[in-house]
């Protein structure tokens, strides 16, 4: 939907992943999409850079989330709620819903 103003699929994407879960880490994104982590590594690693993102380490794992220091963190946020809304709502929940643990199977409730 905004691919020609984030340049790629991955970017626009990985964007509205980490608005709907706030922090998130290229592996989960790349899974989550089926996109290679390098690729989601670039494009988070150019979007930390210019600022939009911040990253921390939580353990081994790096995690992603909006700079709450970027100047147009505002604006971004209420474009990515307005593109959430046109989402389909097949794929809001494939991709963009938390996901719950399964129960294990064999156990009584």
């Amino acid at each position: 939907m905004l691919e020609p103003l984030f340049e790629s699929e991955i970017k626009e994407k990985t964007l509205l992943y980490i608005y709907t879960q706030k922090e998130a880490y290229p592996i989960e994104i790349a899974r989550v999409f089926g996109f290679y982590v390098n690729s989601v590594q670039n494009q988070l690693q150019k979007l930390e850079k210019g600022g939009i993102l911040y990253s921390r380490l939580k353990g081994k794992i790096r995690l992603f989330g909006f700079n709450p220091r970027y100047p147009f963190k505002k604006e971004l946020e209420s474009l990515l709620d307005k593109v959430f809304l046109f989402v389909p709502i097949k794929e809001k929940e494939k991709y963009y819903m938390p996901r719950l643990r399964p129960r294990r199977a064999g156990k009584p409730i």
